[in-house]
């Protein structure tokens, strides 16, 4: 067993065969891909990575797994020793998945995912990676030592510890219903793991406090429930406060930081950088040669190119932003947004440019769709004292206001003319 001292968590358990998998190239690769892309250059200590990242994910994915299944006996079978199978079973898979998730991330994360192969998505890469490296073997060495210990029925291969994570091959023999819909929700739902660690890293990293919020009384009172062989996660009533806390943290950093409007510009010119330096502006489909892209290897590239499209990046050449919408802008504000842009456009040329994010923070589902919703992807509440299930929106008032869609609409301006485009921006909304 080694530990792992991390800045959110404090020390980390990780064993032996946990530890081969952190010291593969694949995963030493991910100390080289920044976890907020571009954002180090408006936030100058965002120079975190996904490799800390996903050391925390799987650390919380079987801290809150523990917490979970200590709260609800025999929760994934009425026979002790079957359910103690299950649970241990579960619980590697789970840290599996957590540790493995971010392994197909392109360089500067999100932000190039664009110049993949037409149809292909960071995901794709993911599963090559967990199915088709190194990774492959250690995670079935995890397997082999399983089935001894608990029974062949618990072997732990790669493509399982991928259909769990990626829920869509449901008509597999190997697929559980519905705890397999159970493990995925720790990954990849409105309660998940994932949002957990980032939004407290992403926010020690970038040295604010919009995305805090209390982690321990947030997992400790996340529960269970089963319903119609529905199994999910849920939150206690008593939670209720620090789920809003949770789901604004993660909203204010959307607006603060991942869409901050200095962030928006950067990413948009890193990716024409990306364009010119990538050898036929596009990232390899080969997963070997994939693994050998990293942030540290296209910023070299930039460093050394002088192709007009990458000198804005290289030499800090960011534009004004000029106007900005609300930030929940309805459809009437985006037209206008646009209209008012393309005037400019003709007047200006490319010294304007337009940019437009949606987003919906959390998807907080209708207060109508409530235990009928088994997708995983509403909050449920459990009162402990009835047993009554009700939706997050029956109970706070505090996430009525936030169900609308984060949806900004920017202008921005070349330096030297952004004084006249404001003003002549005042004059066509004053016509």
């Amino acid at each position: 067993m080694y530990q792992f001292r991390d800045p959110i968590h404090g020390f980390i358990d990780i064993s032996d065969d946990e530890l081969k998998i952190i010291d593969s190239a694949p995963f030493q690769r991910l100390r080289n891909i920044r976890q907020l892309a571009t954002t180090y250059l408006v936030y100058h200590g965002a120079e975190h990575s996904r490799f800390g990242h996903s050391i925390g994910v799987m650390h919380l994915t079987s801290r809150v797994f523990d917490s979970v299944t200590r709260k609800v006996p025999n929760l994934f079978s009425d026979d002790e020793e079957e359910n103690a199978h299950k649970t241990a079973w579960y619980r590697q898979l789970l840290r599996l998945i957590g540790l493995t998730h971010d392994l197909g991330h392109a360089p500067f994360s999100h932000v190039s995912e664009e110049l993949f192969e037409p149809g292909k998505e960071h995901e794709d890469f993911t599963k090559l990676v967990i199915c088709g490296t190194e990774i492959s073997g250690y995670i079935r060495e995890i397997g082999a030592k399983f089935k001894k210990q608990h029974g062949d029925r618990y072997d732990i291969t790669p493509e399982l510890v991928w259909m769990i994570y990626e829920g869509k091959d449901i008509l597999n023999e190997e697929f559980i219903v519905p705890d397999f819909f159970f493990l995925k929700n720790f990954m990849d739902g409105e309660l998940d793991c994932d949002k957990m660690d980032y939004l407290l890293r992403d926010s020690l990293y970038c040295g604010i406090t919009y995305g805090t919020y209390d982690l321990d009384r947030f997992i400790s009172t996340l529960t269970a429930y089963k319903q119609n062989n529905q199994l999910q996660l849920a939150i206690e009533r008593g939670g209720v406060q620090a789920l809003e806390e949770f789901i604004l943290a993660r909203y204010f950093m959307f607006i603060q930081v991942y869409f901050h409007k200095t962030r928006r510009y950067l990413d948009k010119v890193l990716v024409k950088s990306l364009k010119a330096v990538l050898p036929g502006g596009k990232y390899p489909d080969d997963v070997s040669e994939y693994l050998r892209w990293n942030d540290a290897r296209i910023l070299d590239l930039i460093a050394r190119s002088e192709d007009s499209d990458v000198v804005p990046f290289k030499n800090r050449g960011i534009m004004t932003c000029v106007f900005e919408s609300k930030t929940h802008a309805d459809q009437a504000d985006k037209q206008n947004t646009k209209l008012i842009f393309n005037q400019l456009k003709r007047k200006y040329g490319g010294r304007v440019l337009y940019d437009s994010v949606d987003k919906a923070a959390h998807r907080l589902a209708p207060a109508l769709l409530a235990p009928q919703d088994d997708s995983g992807r509403g909050i449920m509440i459990l009162d402990e004292g009835t047993g009554d299930v009700k939706n997050i929106m029956e109970e706070s008032i505090i996430l009525e206001s936030i169900v609308k869609p984060i949806s900004i609409n920017r202008i921005y301006a070349d330096k030297n003319i952004a004084a006249e485009v404001r003003k002549e921006i005042q004059k066509i909304r004053s016509e």
